[in-house]
């Protein structure tokens, strides 16, 4: 039988999140690429079900639970992640702290209004299913957002919205525990918390490959004994970068006709000049 052209796009679609999804924490940028790419693949999948039928009750199904519902999911997961990233306290450790610890009490507060679907994803029962995930007339009282795109009745069924909301809450706890045990971490331990600061790299990520490839070549971290994608990592946390593609800039670094290293050598003559300075 030929590949619903559904279950490529959620093929893909996991293959893309995996490339985003390297860290625990990820920046900004990579949040905001994440949602974005949610919400392609839901138009994608929500385009075949204008064009095409399900042939029976259980592709439906199959399709509003396992496919539909896994992008959906993920897409409630980064929005919330994005919120919970831009309200984070700067204030302090502490502050830090109480923030996520008030985050998780919504969360459990949240799981106790909905215990028994809880229950029902918790413990992969199916005798519902043909209730929660087929088109019938939705019922408003279900509905847990305001937006538009989430409450399409050609394209949500009566309760997609909650359960794939109840996954990401639950990927979301497990989020914050990480943050939470991170800063504990960091106070018994000094380990860096991999948050983000103030500093932004402005330049091109072309100047940006280029320093990093100039240390690498210069042995001058961990003595030599670390790789590009190791640096990479470091610049994407401290400078809230995406470098996912630093090989292939790198690669078009090699192929200039003129000068390879053109921003190592524009900041060599500019920190000449800037010592030049002091002697005048």
């Amino acid at each position: 039988m030929k590949k619903r052209e559904y279950v490529t796009i959620l093929e893909v679609f996991n293959k893309e999140m995996a490339m985003l999804e390297c860290d625990d924490f990820l920046c900004m940028d990579k949040i905001h690429k994440a949602i974005i790419l949610s919400r392609l693949k839901l138009s994608k999948l929500k385009k075949y079900t204008i064009l095409h039928s399900f042939d029976n009750q259980d592709e439906e199904v199959s399709f509003f639970k396992d496919y539909k519902g896994t992008v959906l999911s993920n897409l409630i997961f980064y929005e919330e992640v994005r919120t919970f990233e831009i309200n984070s306290p700067e204030l302090s450790i502490s502050s830090k702290k109480e923030f996520i610890i008030r985050q998780e009490q919504k969360i459990k507060k949240f799981f106790k209004k909905h215990d028994s679907l809880v229950q029902y994803i918790s413990l992969n029962l199916t005798s519902l299913d043909s209730l929660f995930y087929t088109l019938k007339p939705m019922n408003e009282s279900w509905s847990i957002c305001n937006e538009s795109y989430h409450t399409d009745p050609s394209f949500y069924t009566n309760h997609d919205l909650l359960l794939a909301k109840i996954k990401a809450y639950k990927k979301l706890l497990q989020y914050l525990k990480t943050k939470y045990s991170a800063l504990n971490n960091f106070l018994k331990y000094g380990t860096p918390l991999n948050s983000h600061s103030n500093l932004q790299w402005t330049g091109s990520k072309t100047e940006l490959v280029e320093l990093i490839y100039g240390l690498h070549s210069c042995k001058v971290l961990n003595h030599g004994n670390t790789d590009i994608k190791k640096i990479s990592k470091f610049f994407e946390k401290s400078l809230d970068v995406d470098l996912s593609d630093v090989y292939k800039i790198y690669s078009e670094i090699k192929t200039r006709q003129k000068t390879p290293t053109k921003f190592l050598e524009e900041m060599t003559f500019n920190l000449r000049e800037e010592i030049e300075k002091t002697f005048r």
